[in-house]
């Protein structure tokens, strides 16, 4: 399945059964991998990164690998690009923020109408750190 190791390029088997994983294996994925490979991925628009809104809520969806990331943005005709943020960065300066906004998390989202699991940026960081 995923690879144990830090993989630059994910063969097309392993990106099509990552996207059939269920919500809490991709967010299980997320934080295993992430913690491994230190960079966490995203994308970003024309006008900042990639945000869904519903209601009165704010989501950043977050990917593990740049393939996954990619896979996504072609699934959903996204126009953007994938971008990596250091995991240091990332908890010491995404973190606080995206709390501070009451921004949370979509852990690995394939398409919008697949249950997907949400985070608070505290609870990215608490499992982050138990790492």
């Amino acid at each position: 399945m995923f690879p144990e190791t830090i993989a630059d390029k994910l063969s097309d088997a392993v990106i099509e059964q990552a996207m059939k994983l269920s919500a809490e294996e991709r967010q299980e994925l997320v934080v295993s991998y992430v913690a491994k490979a230190k960079e966490i991925w995203m994308i970003q628009g024309s006008e900042g990164f990639v945000m869904f809104e519903g209601g009165e809520s704010v989501q950043l969806p977050v990917f593990p690998h740049r393939d996954l990331a990619q896979k996504f943005v072609d699934i959903n005709e996204i126009e953007g690009q994938c971008v990596s943020v250091e995991l240091a960065e990332f908890t010491e300066t995404w973190l606080p923020g995206l709390t501070k906004n009451g921004v949370e998390l979509v852990m690995f989202p394939t398409t919008s109408d697949v249950e997907n699991l949400v985070m608070t940026a505290e609870d990215l960081a608490a499992e982050l750190n138990g790492n």
